[in-house]
């Protein structure tokens, strides 16, 4: 009878050398018909946060497709893509994948799938057409986040078969395509962008998402072109939104939505997320159409402004949303848009001749810099400077042949430099090593990028000056305590007005209440430094260490505290220092949840 142990031992070898096989995409064949992991729990079912794209739109036998898989928020660490026929609902693959970096084939060549299990956002690669007609092709994918994470039979839009006819969305099989309305496909975007008509759009090398076109239709009134690739068996609206910030609410809007097969117009004044219908007789829909999965309404309305209805002779920041609606009685009913949020990277009137595109949504590296710069600058950078400022003479015992004070100084400052170094190197390799373009952003926003270059230069001038620090009692020592007082002081002070600037860039898509904890921490680190500042004046006795002391390299001796009043006094400084820890704790996990769950633009 075999042992527990080995029993044991043969189950983890078993787990481990399945967990491999899929790590590097072997051993999966067994999911090829179905495009379902075999193992962990069932598919979720909300929208992936995935999407497939092609280009061109339409093939012929033989001819070379670029196929591009895309994370628009969490990255995917496995994969397996196939081409389908679009209407068939067969398992069959069509065609055959090129192996790029990254990938490998399995399916008997038929499907392409990960060969390593770091995470991705972008995979590109191209798909041969067999050799003859097979139909209008989709592409269905399975994109696994985590092991028990992943979303399956994921659909792209219709690749065309040159040979027949445009299909229509009632011959398309729609397998397992989430409920909600998923992009489909893509369409072309006007030439005329930004030479005779206004344009906020998302295009890229496969076509546009979506686009906005404006261009006036006489001195008094613009007409707005609405469209947006989309395909869904129930009602759905697309909406543009005039709003004074790059957030939900306050916004004057104006769209369409559609249900068998008509389109109603659809006007409202956002109140926070709860959207306020109203009528206005003056703003019309000029036509709307749904055809090969987009949708395009034109909507004429007048410059000027009138109650909900706002002047378009004033600049505006345009967000575009869609979501599922219903329609009754020839009024329409929407929901709100969850992810499906884009805001322009500009405000614009309704004379702008301009080609605009959307803000980077939920950017992972973005959240990423910020969130460290928080915990840099809120919370080690505030202990450590308050550690060595007031409590020399509390925290005067040893730890490690070094006084306590100092260990606590240089631990937290150790870690403001290296924390503030990573963040640093995230947004160089956001931007890919040039500065960051804020056109758009109000003016002082822009000095974001270089106030954060001199918070970097200060931060790795103080430790280098403190490698070279004169010995104690000697005479340069009083210029270095100085020196490394006001360096560490003047970072600190920059690194905090850098935060706050970064969190209203309007590509951080950080809500606007996040100056409001900013301004919190800046309010009480003010009244912990000016009550510790109270204390340290009221000595203990005349032989008190102070940091004035210290600064001039006077007596560094620690202080007399045998009477009770010093006592006192230093349970008082221990008290405040816990207090402290805990509070700038919770606003720096406060602050650090806002910008990497928030969401600016909507919520």
């Amino acid at each position: 009878m075999m042992s527990p142990l080995i029993v044991l031992l043969l189950a983890v070898s078993l787990l481990v050398d399945r967990a491999e096989c899929h790590s590097d995409g072997q051993g999966i064949d067994g999911s090829c018909a179905d495009l379902t992991p075999q193992h962990g729990p069932s598919a979720k079912s909300s929208a992936p946060p995935y999407t497939i794209t092609f280009s061109p739109t339409s093939y012929t036998a033989s001819q070379s497709i670029s196929v591009t898989l895309s994370a628009s928020s969490s990255s995917f660490k496995g994969f397996m893509i196939q081409a389908r026929n679009a209407s068939s609902c067969s398992t069959s693959a069509q065609g055959s994948f090129n192996v790029v970096a990254g990938t490998t084939t399995a399916c008997s060549n038929a499907a392409l799938v990960h060969s390593s299990s770091i995470s991705k956002t972008k995979i590109t690669t191209n798909w041969i057409a067999p050799s003859t007609s097979v139909g209008h092709i989709v592409f269905r994918a399975v994109f696994v986040q985590e092991l028990n994470t992943f979303w399956t039979n994921v659909v792209s839009g219709v690749l065309q078969d040159s040979t027949l006819p445009a299909p229509s969305a009632a011959a398309q099989c729609s397998g397992t395509v989430a409920t909600t309305p998923t992009q489909a496909g893509s369409f072309a975007k006007d030439t005329e962008c930004g030479k005779t008509k206004g344009c906020f759009s998302s295009c890229g090398s496969s076509g546009c998402t979506f686009s906005v076109i404006w261009q006036k239709t006489s001195s008094t009134s613009v007409t707005y072109t609405l469209k947006a690739a989309y395909q869904s068996s129930s009602g759905f609206y697309i909406a543009l939104g005039f709003s004074g910030d790059t957030q939900m609410g306050s916004d004057s809007v104006i769209g369409c939505a559609y249900q068998s097969s008509s389109a109603v117009l659809y006007t409202a004044e956002n109140v926070g997320k709860t959207p306020n219908p109203f009528s206005d007789s003056q703003i019309s829909l000029s036509s709307g159409d749904y055809t090969n999965g987009v949708l395009t309404c034109s909507i004429t309305r007048p410059i000027s402004g009138s109650g909900k209805r706002y002047d378009l002779n004033q600049a505006w920041t345009l967000l575009f949303v869609l979501g599922a609606a219903s329609i009754t009685s020839g009024v329409a009913s929407i929901q709100y848009h969850n992810q499906d949020f884009f805001i322009s990277e500009s405000s614009v009137t309704a004379s702008s001749i301009v080609d605009i595109a959307p803000l980077g949504k939920d950017d992972a590296l973005v959240k990423a810099h910020g969130c460290l710069m928080v915990v840099a600058w809120v919370f080690f950078a505030s202990i450590g400077l308050v550690v060595a400022r007031y409590y020399k003479p509390v925290l005067s015992g040893t730890m490690c042949s070094q006084k306590i004070w100092f260990q606590v100084h240089r631990f937290s400052m150790v870690l403001v430099l290296c924390v503030t170094a990573i963040a640093f190197i995230i947004i160089f390799v956001k931007e890919d090593g040039k500065w960051s373009d804020l056109e758009g952003d109000e003016t002082y926003l822009q000095g974001h990028p270089i106030m954060g270059v001199m918070v970097m230069i200060l931060t790795i001038l103080n430790p280098v000056m403190a490698l070279f620090r004169p010995h104690p009692g000697t005479p340069k020592r009083p210029i270095f305590n100085w020196a490394h007082f006001l360096v560490g002081i003047a970072a600190h002070i920059l690194g905090v007005i850098t935060i706050f600037f970064g969190i209203q860039i309007k590509g951080a898509t950080t809500p606007y209440y996040a100056t409001y904890i900013m301004g919190a921490y800046v309010a009480w680190q003010l009244f912990v430094k000016l009550l510790l500042e109270i204390i340290t004046r009221v000595k203990f006795n005349t032989k008190e260490n102070t940091d004035s002391y210290e600064m001039n390299n006077k007596d560094n001796s620690s202080p007399n505290q045998s009477d009770s009043n010093g006592k006192k006094k230093a349970l008082l400084k221990k008290i405040i220092f816990v207090i402290h820890c805990v509070v700038i704790a919770g606003l720096s996990a406060a602050i650090v949840a806002v910008i990497g769950v928030g969401t600016g633009g909507g919520d």
